[in-house]
């Protein structure tokens, strides 16, 4: 049977296959290419949020759903002053971004869209194989399939996405294997509760058990939040353990007894240092997650991928073929992000200390700044002298150990 053919393949619609559709559809310099996107799911319900700190003069998507202009930090015991300008809060939701995403595409007709699961993806014949047939990719760009365990050590009766339920991998010793898992309530009181124009950017008055464990608070109006319980561990807790978190902060720390629990939403994002990037194999990149998008040591990824998605659109107009180098980070912060993610997974420092000591010693904006990977050299060493030095040291010496086998 002969497949048909496509000039570029994108194996999964989530951010970062929906993010480079989009770039190729307001593009003239793929007009003439023949484009296959293909996702299990029609993108029809909000299934996520995502959340990011940027400029008003960044590029974003026509699509924010709310922007804060100040944040609050708490530490275990006492409030952390915490200035964002010239940065603002934001918040996308999932079902927002799909639809204006697919409008985008709908309006070229050289992207073509089909649901179906992505059984296998050959790099040597460019062949992926979907339950509703096999087509052949000249280039095709993966988000959707991961060499890497599915499972997380824990067992988990949410809905996952695929890609987020990494594993600790024990055999991997010079890697740090962490999930951040996250559930959350969008909760109503029947009287006003929030300041809408605050976001609860990390609150660590909460159990710690040994773990990274904090709440954020996202108030969409004086009456309606979203509350978050999130945790940096290697395995994903008992579901219950969620509930009792969320029960336990809206009652004790924001003083709510009357509420109604509209939405639930669940979630795992990996955060590890295992080379996840691009990875090219032959006809093969990988994209998003499994390319190494998420940022290691926080989680973040919305902006990052529109970041890396624009650079390497740019550079394939420009000089005419793909590089996929341009979807990679730094070195010297794929360095740092193993340092400190060693730092955690060791628990040479607990997490609520580290980002406490970073927050009260450090202003919010060159934090930011250092996450996006815009900091200077100067503001790198800054925010390297803020939290204590020796766990950072023994950090850096495990990791050499543990990659070098020492």
């Amino acid at each position: 049977m002969q497949q048909e053919k496509f000039d570029i393949v994108i194996a999964g619609a989530g951010l970062a296959g929906l993010t480079l559709a989009v770039q190729l559809a307001q593009r003239t310099f793929f007009q003439d290419k023949k484009i296959l996107l293909i996702d299990r799911d029609t993108k029809e319900k909000n299934d996520r949020t995502w959340c990011f700190w940027a400029t008003d003069e960044e590029p974003l998507p026509p699509v924010l759903f709310k922007t804060w202009e100040s944040c609050r930090f708490f530490s275990e015991n006492a409030e952390v002053p915490m200035r964002i300008s010239p940065f603002k809060y934001r918040m996308i939701r999932g079902i927002d971004f799909y639809t204006w995403a697919k409008e985008q595409i709908s309006q070229v007709p050289h992207i073509q869209i089909i649901t179906a699961n992505i059984l296998a993806i050959d790099p040597a014949t460019g062949m992926v194989s979907t339950s509703a047939g096999d087509f052949i990719g000249n280039r095709i760009f993966n988000s959707a399939r991961t060499t890497l365990p599915l499972l997380p050590e824990a067992g988990a009766q949410y809905p996952l996405p695929p890609i987020s339920q990494l594993a600790v991998q024990k055999k991997e010793k010079q890697y740090t294997w962490l999930l951040q898992h996250f559930k959350g309530w969008i909760i109503e009181t029947p009287e006003p509760a929030f300041d809408p124009a605050t976001v609860t950017f990390m609150d660590y008055r909460t159990k710690q058990q040994s773990e990274t464990r904090f709440v954020y608070v996202l108030p969409f109006s004086p009456t309606r939040a979203l509350v978050e319980f999130t945790v940096f561990s290697p395995a994903l807790c008992a579901a219950e353990e969620y509930d009792v978190a969320l029960q336990d902060y809206i009652r004790n720390q924001l003083n709510i007894r009357d509420y109604r629990v509209e939405d639930t939403e669940f979630g795992v994002i990996p955060m590890t240092d295992h080379p996840m990037g691009p990875q090219v194999d032959r006809r093969v990149v990988n994209i998003g997650t499994v390319g190494g998008f998420v940022k290691p040591s926080s989680g973040y990824a919305f902006k990052r991928t529109q970041r890396k998605m624009q650079a390497f659109i740019d550079g394939w107009e420009k000089t005419g073929a793909p590089n996929p180098a341009l979807l990679q980070s730094p070195r010297a912060f794929r360095i740092l992000d193993s340092i400190m993610l060693r730092v955690l997974g060791d628990r040479l420092l607990p997490g609520h200390i580290l980002f406490t000591q970073i927050f009260r010693k450090l202003e919010a904006p060159l934090v930011f700044r250092f996450l996006d990977e815009d900091a200077t050299f100067a503001e790198t060493l800054r925010l390297l002298n803020a939290p204590p030095a020796l766990p950072f040291l023994k950090a850096a010496w495990r990791q050499c150990r543990q990659f070098f086998h020492v």
